[in-house]
C-alpha cells in the first residue's frame, strides 16, 4: 500500500505540473517566440567512465570503475522522457542497473516527474520507486529525489523502507558546477560533494571533466574521477543540466550502500567458510 501510493502520488505530481502548463498556456503563447523554451532541446545523450574506490568498516575497501549512458527525448513541447543505464564493478562483483525517468520542466523554473530505478548483482537487487524535482534560481539548482526502497541480498533480508536525497548546484560560471548533499536509503545515510568542469579548451565543447565522492554510515566512502561524452548541441554546462538531460539515477547513493552491503555479504561468507573448516565436527578424521 505504501509503495502504491508513492507511486501514484509522484504520478499525480507530474499531472498537477501538466495542468499548471496549460493554465499558463495564454500567457506564454503571447510572449516572443524566442522566449518559449522546450522541456527538452533536441534528442540528446551522455556517456561517461570514472574509476576510484570503495569501501566501509565492514567490507574492507576495493577499486571501483564505472560506465553509464543516457538518453533524453523531447515529448512535446512540456515533458520529456530519459532512460539511463551502467555498469561498475567493485568487491569482485558486477553491478548493472537502469533508470527512467518522465518529467515535466520549465527550464526556466525547474522540473517534476516520477522516476523508477534498479540495481542488480551479486545476487543482490536494489529497487527505487519515487519521484525527482528541481528548482532553477539563477546560479542555483535545488533538487530533491524521495520514494520508497526495496531490496534483497544474497546472505538474507534486507531493510527495505522510505530513501530521499536532497543537493544543492552552484554554478560559479557557467561550465563549473559544484554540488552537495545527503539523504537516506532505508535507514541508511549518506552525504555527497562532487565538481563537473566543461572545459573551452576542447574543440567540440560536449566533453567534460568530474569527481565524485560520498561518506556515509558504517564508515562508508567512495571517491571516482572520470571524463563525460555528451552527444547533441554544443551548450555551456549550467545550460546543458536545465536544457537537456537530468541527473542520472543510478547515481552515488545507490553504488555505496548497494555495494558495501555486497562487500560486507561476500565477507559474512568467507568467514562462515574459515569457521566451517575450523569446526571440528566438520573433521571427523582428526577428532573421533
Amino acid at each position: 500500500m505504501r509503495l502504491r501510493t508513492i507511486v501514484l502520488a509522484s504520478f499525480g505530481l507530474a499531472a498537477m505540473a501538466a495542468f499548471v502548463e496549460v493554465a499558463q498556456a495564454q500567457e506564454a503563447a503571447q510572449r516572443p517566440s524566442s522566449q518559449q523554451q522546450r522541456a527538452v532541446s533536441g534528442l540528446n545523450g551522455k556517456f561517461s567512465l570514472e574509476g576510484g574506490a570503495i569501501g566501509s568498516n565492514s567490507a574492507g575497501s576495493s577499486a571501483l570503475a564505472i560506465a553509464q549512458g543516457s538518453i533524453t527525448a523531447p515529448l512535446g513541447n512540456s515533458f520529456g522522457l530519459q532512460v539511463d543505464g551502467g555498469g561498475a564493478q567493485a568487491f569482485d562483483t558486477f553491478v548493472g542497473g537502469g533508470a527512467a525517468h518522465l518529467f515535466w520542466r520549465n527550464p526556466q523554473i525547474g522540473l517534476v516527474g516520477p522516476i523508477v530505478a534498479l540495481m542488480a548483482g551479486g545476487g543482490a537487487t536494489i529497487a527505487r520507486y519515487g519521484g525527482e524535482a528541481e528548482l532553477y534560481k539563477g546560479i542555483f539548482t535545488l533538487r530533491a529525489l524521495a520514494g520508497y526502497q526495496s531490496a534483497s541480498l544474497p546472505s538474507g533480508p534486507a531493510p527495505n523502507g522510505g530513501f530521499w536525497q536532497g543537493r544543492v548546484i552552484v554554478y560559479p560560471i557557467d561550465d563549473l558546477a559544484l554540488s552537495v548533499g545527503g539523504g537516506q536509503s532505508a535507514g541508511f545515510s549518506t552525504g555527497r560533494a562532487t565538481l563537473e568542469w566543461q572545459p573551452d579548451f576542447v574543440a567540440t565543447h560536449n566533453v567534460l571533466l568530474f569527481v565524485d565522492s560520498s561518506v556515509g554510515d558504517d564508515a562508508s566512502w567512495r571517491v571516482t574521477s572520470g571524463v563525460r561524452f555528451y552527444f547533441g548541441p554544443e551548450k555551456t554546462l549550467i545550460r546543458r543540466q536545465r536544457e537537456d538531460d537530468p541527473d542520472t539515477e543510478f547515481d552515488c547513493e545507490m553504488q555505496i550502500s548497494g555495494f558495501s552491503d555486497i562487500g560486507d555479504s561476500k565477507r559474512k561468507g568467507y568467514e562462515d567458510q574459515i569457521k566451517a573448516t575450523q569446526d571440528p565436527r566438520r573433521l571427523p578424521g582428526l577428532f573421533r
